[in-house]
């Protein structure tokens, strides 16, 4: 059986639960226009994803209008930081091409009425005392490190769940969600 382009695997649902995932958040909502030109510039970049000469069997998606997760496994070959940085500079330049910065990385992402809310880290914290974040809140975690925990709900947790409740709960809130 001849071996797959990257291209025919540019979806995430053909890598396993250990692909080593990368997410990054949208300042803004993409349109389906802007999303539709974040995916083009992707697709042709997981086709071409090469790491020490070899193929990188990638993939990626967008999600909630606000995410664009990458992942690569890393079972047949590893990803070296040339190909990391690679892939970190084919996001911005998408991103870039579509008009749509990306996010502070401290910021954090939260589901809130109004869908997918993006806030500074002083203002979660103030979300959080004022209770417009309560434990049932979803949060979004973007330290998970592979495609499973993102897939097994590790990525998007209640906060009460979730690291943030450690961090950013007041001492009697968080004992109380924890």
């Amino acid at each position: 059986m001849p071996l797959k382009t990257n291209a025919e695997l540019s979806s995430l649902a053909a890598l396993p639960d250990q692909s080593r995932v990368w997410i990054f958040t949208t300042a803004v909502p993409l349109t389906d226009d802007l999303a539709a030109r974040v995916e083009a510039s992707l697709k042709a970049f997981v086709a071409d994803w090469m790491s020490h000469g070899q193929r990188v069997r990638g993939g990626f998606a967008l999600c909630d209008r606000r995410f664009i997760l990458i992942a690569a496994d890393e079972t047949a070959n590893d990803v070296s930081g040339c190909s990391i940085d690679g892939m970190f500079r084919a996001v911005q330049a998408a991103a870039g091409r579509a008009g749509v910065p990306l996010a502070d990385t401290a910021d954090i992402a939260y589901r809130g009425p109004n869908g997918v809310e993006l806030v500074d880290r002083p203002t979660f914290r103030r979300l959080v005392r004022e209770g417009v974040i309560r434990p049932d809140t979803p949060v979004f975690d973007g330290t998970v490190r592979t495609l499973g925990q993102v897939r097994a709900g590790g990525w998007e947790r209640s906060f009460a769940e979730s690291w943030h409740a450690e961090h950013f709960a007041p001492a009697a809130v968080g004992n109380s969600v924890r």
